[in-house]
Order: C-alpha cells, then structure tokens, then sequence
C-alpha cells in the first residue's frame, strides 16, 4: 500500500509528494524545496520514518518543481527520472529563475539519468505507478496514475477547477485540453488527483465543475 506526504514548497507554492510504502521504499515527486529550512523538512521527514528514497520523479521540468532536485539527490545518493521531451528545461533553468526573482545556482542543476515514457512503470517496492505522458502545460509533462489505490499526481496539468498555464515556452493550450480529455477523464470518476499546486480533487469533480476544460 502506498502512503503520500504533502509539503508545500517555495514561494510559488509547489506540492512536493513523498510516496512510500510499508517497506519504507520511497519516491519525491517535484522536489520543490528551496531553502535549507525547506530541505529539512522534506529531509526530517523521510527520515523520522525511516524512509528510504529510490529516485525523484518530475512531472515536469519549470523551475519551481526542480528547485529542491540538488539538495535532495545529492542527500540520498538517488536519480532524477524525467521525460526527454522536457530536457531543455533543466538547461534553461537559470533564465526561468531570474525571470520570477529566485535565487539559483545554475551550477546546481541536476539532469536526469533515467528516461520516463508513456505508459512506463514505476515500481516502488511491490507497488507500482504508471507514467501518463500528458504534454500542454510543459514540454514531457507526465502525470503519475497508481490503478489499486486509485490515484493520480496530476502536476500542473489538471488543478481543482483550473487547468496549467500554457503561456510558458512549450506550453500548448490544444495539446493540454487533448491530455486531460484523452488520458486523464479516461481515468475512473473516483480517482483521487494530487495536483501540482492547490488542494487535491477527484476526476469526477473536474468533469462536472471544472468549467477551463468543456466536454
């Protein structure tokens, strides 16, 4: 069974998820954190219980869900997966920074090592997610769908009530509308989806009220 830790994380208040498992087995989705006290509270938490991260996943590359990327891999030895269509990102990442007045060092950014793709499985000890590849808010955005506890971290590509912004370089606001019609409303009503920023909400609620994304 998986577990999901929400802290939220820098100034452009980005849900960083820790999912784990009975065997303490886990993953970082959008390492945020931006700040030593930020780092120490990821950081405090994974290990008051014993936890044990395999890898950060990025559901996709803006700079403020790769702000904590650093701190974080080089903490626990472990890789960044994310999907290749977003790699200019992580090289731009600096540019972004300065545009929304953060601080970061571009000698600290982190690539990543491992590829996701469409439909890849992730496994976290016994358990398993499912990359969804759902491109429009950014280039190789990916959603994390887990089909036996029926849930999904969405990023910035589906919000309670909103959708992402697609005004970004790389954003398509066709291309998001066809990722949440076509991959993410496919998914069962109940599934419960963690969003990249804002309270969680269900696919159900979305279709019904979310007034951005029209059937």
């Amino acid at each position: 069974m998986l577990y999901i830790k929400n802290l939220v994380f820098n100034p452009i208040s980005v849900n960083t998820y820790i999912i784990y498992n009975e065997s303490k087995d886990c993953v970082i989705i959008d390492a945020g954190n931006c700040n030593l006290r930020e780092d120490n509270l990821l950081f405090d938490f994974i290990e008051k219980h014993q936890l044990k991260p395999i890898m950060i996943l990025s559901t996709h590359a803006h700079i403020d869900h790769i702000l904590g990327n650093f701190s974080t891999a080089k903490k626990y030895d472990i890789p960044l997966a994310a999907h290749r269509d977003g790699n200019e990102y992580f090289k731009t990442a600096f540019a972004y920074a300065s545009a929304f007045g953060i601080n970061y060092d571009a000698n600290n950014t982190v690539f990543p090592s491992i590829e996701l793709f469409d439909n890849q499985i992730i496994n976290i000890g016994d358990d398993e997610l499912r990359v969804i590849h759902t491109p429009g808010h950014a280039k190789g955005s990916c959603c994390f769908y887990c089909e036996k506890q029926n849930f999904v971290i969405t990023g910035d590509t589906l919000f309670c009530r909103g959708v992402g912004r697609t005004d970004l370089p790389g954003g398509s606001y066709e291309e998001l509308v066809d990722s949440i019609r076509e991959r993410l409303y496919q998914l069962p009503n109940e599934t419960v989806c963690y969003c990249g920023h804002g309270p969680e909400t269900t696919i159900g609620d979305e279709k019904r009220n979310n007034y951005e994304i029209t059937e």
